[in-house]
């Protein structure tokens, strides 16, 4: 390492290693939850090639919540499902048009535009990626880490900040810092990858994957009559072909397994590519953490990686802009591996069994599957719940040491809140919940009969002003005549609080969305106990805390 230079740049809360989806999504939010950040890459330059394609209707939700929804869908392709093939024709489909979101799509969206967009929204905070930088090195102390970066000329630099976070890939020099190990396996299938024009019948709002004896392949539509072919190819240890994928042999791939006289016109890009299944077991050593790719990676099958890491991103974001302002514990950092480490293990279970599905040699296991998927997916609540899955729209916390509440109901804390209307104060304000989130603070909901009860009003003053700049109180009339698009509905008029919301009910609503808290008008005390869990150095009366407990 070099010598220590005399002006050591000035210090900051978060150091942010990679600048990909991932990485620009934790900096775009720290800035909105007032965090002060550096984000740092070693390419000189933002991806050109398209990489990760799909966004699913969750993170279309986070990016509504970040405000940034326009600019992503004027530029994503909308999908209305999947559609499955084998040799006999369409075996089966799987709709997102059920699902409980404005988002009834998922958006095909190359990478580049996705990172192009992050990166102009950062911008909209005066910040901006220092490029041509590498982290090399870094120690932790009891408050800070000091961490030793690298430019393209081999000039090192001191540079001391609150935690870092490494968002930088498959190979993350963050974790290898941290000396965590990188547990799983490589398949051993390989798979080509291909952007090209495509010329034939099928339609373009579906996604479309054939499964056949020879292998899978995929076709992802663009706007503008592009589209994504994956296929997966014999591994070069069983004679299938190495380096780069030429073109006649995507045209002979696609040609062989689809039966449908497709026609490509030459890619924008090919790649060949090998594909793993690893995970850390800990999300958090110390002042460091991983997201993305750089704690869990896994097959492309379903096109969940890039989702999952930018969910990542906005779990933590919150967590850590409570924690630099002194107004949470360090404790409430833990609850990021707490939450997130089971959905990347189900994420993980979940491609890995997919990849294997789609992959199958064997002639009778591809009967059975092919037979399983037009009868699984014929079965409307089945094809619901595999689409909620993809969609990542069923992802909970339920288990988490953060959130708390009565249990039994359809709605529960730690479940996601759905986006809905309602109307709240006594000047009936009609409002949306995913518009409040736009300030990122927690959000207590009090819901009450059709005139706003006096004690709730008082009630909500009070945690307001306690914990003002973290909480927003609202007491909420839940009379559906009262609303235009009835209250308590989502624009569609799909049903979502409805009765779960009775009078009485109290919502706490974390800033990434979740329910912190769920109780009625008689657990007020268990919500000042929870709030004192979560919180430090407010101003609530002075009182003994006890447990959160509900009766």
């Amino acid at each position: 390492m070099s010598s220590i230079p005399a002006l050591r740049p000035p210090a900051v809360d978060v150091l942010v290693v990679g600048a990909g989806p991932v990485g620009l999504a934790l900096a775009c939010e720290l800035a909105r939850n007032g965090v002060s950040c550096r984000i740092i890459d070693k390419r000189p330059a933002a991806v050109t090639t398209s990489r990760a394609i799909a966004i699913f209707p969750r993170t279309l939700e986070v990016f509504q919540i970040m405000n940034m929804i326009d600019p992503v869908l004027e530029a994503g392709h909308q999908l209305a499902g999947v559609a499955l093939y084998n040799r006999s024709g369409q075996i089966g489909h799987i709709g997102f048009d059920a699902l409980p979101t404005r988002y009834r799509f998922a958006l095909s969206l190359p990478q580049s535009e996705t990172e192009r967009l992050l990166i102009e929204h950062l911008g909209s905070f005066g910040k901006s990626v220092d490029r041509d930088r590498e982290l090399v090195a870094f120690s932790q102390s009891v408050d800070s880490i000091q961490a030793v970066i690298r430019d393209a000329g081999g000039a090192e630099e001191i540079f001391d900040a609150r935690w870092v976070v490494g968002c930088d890939g498959a190979h993350s020099n963050v974790r290898h810092l941290l000396g965590l190990p990188f547990e799983g396996a490589a398949y051993e299938e390989t798979f080509v990858l291909a952007d090209v024009k495509l010329d034939s019948a099928l339609d373009p709002v579906h996604a479309h994957l054939f499964l056949t004896e020879t292998g899978l392949v995929g076709i992802f539509p663009f706007r503008n009559g592009g589209c994504r072919i994956i296929a997966s190819t014999q591994p070069e240890s069983k004679g299938g072909p190495a380096g780069d994928p030429k073109f006649a042999e995507v045209i002979d791939l696609v040609n062989s397994r689809t039966d449908l006289g497709i026609k490509i016109c030459e890619p924008d890009w090919m790649s060949r590519f090998h594909i793993s299944h690893r995970k850390v077991a800990e999300f958090r050593a110390g002042r460091g953490f991983l997201a993305g790719d750089a704690a869990h990676i896994h097959s492309p099958a379903g096109g969940q990686g890039m989702n999952t890491g930018i969910q990542d991103a906005f779990n933590l974001a919150w967590k850590l802009g409570l924690v630099v302002r002194g107004k949470s514990p360090d404790s409430l950092l833990d609850s990021y591996n707490e939450e997130r480490e089971p959905v990347a293990r189900m994420v993980l279970t979940l491609t890995d069994r997919l990849t294997r599905m789609g992959t199958m040699q064997n002639p009778l296991g591809r009967h059975v599957r092919d037979a399983l998927l037009s009868i699984l997916t014929g079965m409307h609540p089945v094809e619901d719940r595999i689409a909620e899955t993809m969609a990542e729209i069923g992802i909970h916390y339920r288990r988490s040491s953060i959130v708390f509440g009565n249990g039994g109901q359809a709605l529960r804390a730690g479940d996601r809140a759905p986006d809905c209307e309602f109307i709240v104060g006594t000047d009936r304000r009609l409002v949306r919940l995913y518009e409040l989130l736009h300030e990122p603070v927690h959000h207590l909901l009090i819901f009450v009969d059709q005139e706003p009860e006096l004690e709730a009003g008082a009630f909500c003053e009070e945690i307001a002003q306690a914990f003002a700049g973290v909480i927003k109180a609202f007491v909420v009339t839940s009379a559906a005549h009262e609303c235009s698009s009835t209250s308590l509905r989502d624009v569609d008029g799909v049903a979502l609080f409805n009765c779960r919301a009775e009078s009485g009910t109290i919502f706490l609503i974390r800033p990434d969305g979740y329910i912190g808290f769920r109780g009625d008008t008689g657990h007020r005390e268990v919500l000042r106990a929870y709030l004192g869990k979560i919180f430090v150095d407010e101003k609530l009366p002075a009182r003994k805390s006890p447990e959160p407990r509900l009766p």
